[in-house]
C-alpha cells in the first residue's frame, strides 16, 4: 500500500448553534440596495451561511496550539501535504438577521469621536445548520495520531469555538451538539460496505474535554445585580414604538435585552487606559494586549469579552421622556422632547460578564482585577445616558482561574476561595507595566 493509498475516512456530523450574534461579512460595503456599512455574507437563495473556509481556519489554528506536528498532515501545506480534511458550508436557519451598531470612543473624553459612527449586520444568537466534515486518512498517517486530534477537535467543537468577525468582543460563539464521528477502516470488509451504502461505522470517536482556554488565560466569570436601569440604544425602533415617538428602544438579541461584548470591551479598554494614565502609562501600551487596527501593523487582541444577557422576565422596558436643557438658563429648549425606552429593574434583575486575558502576564492579571473592582464598585456605568444614572451595577460573586488556579469572590468582595494574597500580588505589578511591557 502507498503512502497515497485510501486507508479510511473520519466522517464527522453534528448540529452546528450561535450562542452569539455572528459576523461573516461579504465586503460588499454599503450599496443601493443596503446601506449598511457591512452586510452578512449570503448564498444565491438570501440565506446566511459560514463558509467551511472559516471553521477551517479556526480548527487549524487550535491544532495548531494542541498538536503543531499534525497541521501539515491534517490541514495540508502547499509543498508536502495535500489537506486531509474537507469542510462542507453551514446553511443558517432560524436566526434573524439583526442590525448592530457602533461608534469610536476617544479615549480622553469618552465621547464618540466625528465621523466614528458605523453600522452592520449580524446573525443573531439561536440561529443554527448542520455541520459536516470528512478526514481522508492515507498510508502516509499515524491513523492513532489522527484520531486523537479530531477527539481534540471533537472537544473544541463542543465546548464552542469563535467564528467570523469581533470574536474578541462576544461575536461567534457556536457549539456543535449532537456530535458522532464514524471511523471507517478500510482493512474492514463491513466498514466498506457501510461507507458506501451511507451506514453507520462500526467504531466511534469520542471528544476529549478541551476547549480554547489555557492555564495561562486569566478568566472571570462575575454576576452582578442592576441597581436601577440601562439602555444600549437600539435605534431599529417597532412600528408600535413609533407610533408613541420612541426614538430608541433598548437593544434586545434572541428575546432577552443584551449589553453587547463590543460595548463591554468600549467600556474596559476606556477603564484600562484611565488606570494606566494615573500611573504615567501612555494608552498606546494597551494595544499589545487590546489590540489596534488603526496602522498597517495590525495588532490581534488578547482581552476577550462575552455578550451580557439579561432575561426579559426580569426586565421591564418603560418609555421615559425628557427634555434637553439649556446650560446658559436652566430652562427647556424649544422642540427638543424626546423619548426613550430603557429596560428597568423589576424582578432582581442580574447580569453576567465574562472575560479573559490569554497568555496573560502578572501585570495584566492585576490590570484585570482593577477592571473587575471598578464595575463591582460602581465606578464604572454600563451602556447609554450615564449621566442620569443609568447601567450602574454591584458585585454579586466572582469566579477568577488562573495558572490552574481558582479564587472566588462573595458579595462583599471578599475572596472565599483560594489565597487573596496572591491576587494582592499581580495587582502590585500593574505600578510596573512601562518596564514590563
Amino acid at each position: 500500500m502507498s503512502a497515497a493509498s485510501v486507508t479510511g475516512k473520519i466522517l464527522i456530523t453534528g448540529e452546528l448553534r450561535l450562542k452569539s450574534p455572528l459576523l461573516i461579512g461579504d465586503g460588499a460595503g454599503e450599496t443601493a440596495e443596503n446601506f449598511r456599512d457591512i452586510h452578512v455574507l449570503k448564498n444565491a437563495a438570501g440565506s446566511a451561511f459560514i463558509p467551511g473556509t472559516s471553521i477551517c481556519g479556526v480548527l487549524r489554528e487550535y491544532v495548531a496550539d494542541t498538536n503543531p506536528a499534525l497541521v501539515e498532515k491534517i490541514f495540508g501545506d502547499a509543498d508536502k501535504f495535500q489537506s486531509a480534511i474537507q469542510f462542507d458550508d453551514v446553511q443558517l436557519e432560524g436566526g434573524a438577521v439583526v442590525v448592530r451598531d457602533g461608534v469610536r470612543i476617544d479615549g480622553v473624553t469618552g465621547t464618540g469621536v466625528k465621523g466614528g459612527k458605523y453600522d452592520y449586520e449580524a446573525v443573531d444568537r439561536g440561529a443554527g445548520g448542520e455541520i459536516r466534515m470528512l478526514v481522508n486518512l492515507r498510508g502516509c498517517h499515524d491513523t492513532g495520531e489522527i484520531q486523537n486530534a479530531v477527539a481534540e477537535i471533537l472537544g473544541a467543537l463542543e465546548s464552542g469555538i469563535r467564528l467570523g468577525a469581533l470574536t474578541s468582543k462576544g461575536f461567534g460563539l457556536a457549539v456543535v451538539e449532537n456530535l458522532t464521528a464514524d471511523f471507517y477502516d478500510f482493512r474492514n470488509a463491513a466498514d466498506v460496505k457501510a461507507w458506501l451504502l451511507g451506514g453507520a461505522a462500526a467504531n466511534k470517536i469520542q471528544a476529549v474535554g478541551r476547549n480554547f482556554a489555557s492555564a495561562n488565560d486569566f478568566v472571570v466569570d462575575a454576576e452582578f445585580a442592576l441597581d436601577s436601569s440601562f439602555i444600549v440604544r437600539d435605534y431599529e425602533v417597532g412600528a408600535a414604538d413609533r407610533e408613541k415617538n420612541i426614538s430608541a428602544v433598548s437593544l434586545r438579541s434572541g428575546g432577552d435585552f443584551v449589553i453587547p461584548g463590543t460595548s463591554l470591551k468600549g467600556i474596559f479598554r476606556h477603564r484600562a487606559e484611565y488606570i494606566l494614565s494615573r500611573l504615567g502609562v501612555a494608552a498606546r501600551a494597551l494595544n499589545k494586549l487590546m489590540g489596534d487596527s488603526s496602522g498597517d501593523a495590525k495588532i490581534k487582541s488578547r482581552f476577550i469579552v462575552a455578550e451580557s444577557y439579561v432575561s426579559a422576565e426580569k426586565i421591564g422596558a418603560i418609555p421615559h421622556t425628557r427634555n434637553k436643557i439649556d446650560r446658559f438658563t436652566g430652562g427647556t429648549l424649544q422642540g427638543t422632547l424626546f423619548t426613550t425606552k430603557p429596560a428597568w429593574n423589576k424582578n432582581s434583575a442580574t447580569l453576567k460578564i465574562r472575560f479573559e486575558i490569554q497568555s496573560a502576564a502578572d501585570f495584566e492579571a492585576g490590570l484585570a482585577l482593577f477592571l473587575l473592582r471598578d464595575i463591582w464598585l460602581g465606578h464604572v456605568a454600563l451602556g447609554g445616558e450615564k449621566s442620569i444614572g443609568r447601567g450602574t451595577v454591584h458585585g454579586i460573586s466572582a469566579s477568577i482561574d488562573f495558572r490552574g488556579k481558582n479564587y472566588q469572590l462573595d458579595s462583599s468582595g471578599k475572596v472565599v476561595a483560594g489565597d487573596a494574597a496572591e491576587l494582592a500580588e499581580f495587582t502590585a505589578t500593574v505600578k510596573n507595566w512601562g518596564e514590563s511591557a
